[in-house]
């Protein structure tokens, strides 16, 4: 009789029903990888990442650009060599 009982019941299907599977692990998966880029992007703007990638070779191209030097704008005006003494000199032993 136990036996009976158990296989009265009607088989419950709903584990293989899969619609709307597809539409569900979408927003799961664009839920967690905005989630993710909007904790980047914070991160990014509270440490200035961005800015000192930028900023820290910039002292070196400012030197070139002004000086023909790659080094930080002071010290390449006095390395460049219109600064020596002997740019002007038509003698190459001075």
């Amino acid at each position: 009789m136990g036996k009976r009982l158990l296989t009265s019941f009607p088989k419950l299907n709903c584990l293989n029903n899969n619609s709307g599977q597809f539409a569900i692990e979408a927003v799961l998966i664009m839920t967690v990888l905005v989630s993710a880029f909007v904790f980047g992007t914070s991160q990014l703007r509270e440490s200035k990442a961005l800015a000192r990638l930028i900023s820290s070779p910039w002292v070196n191209v400012v030197g070139m650009i002004e000086c023909g030097e790659w080094k930080p704008v002071k010290q390449a005006c006095q390395d460049h060599p219109g600064q020596r003494e002997r740019a002007v000199s038509f003698d190459p032993r001075r």
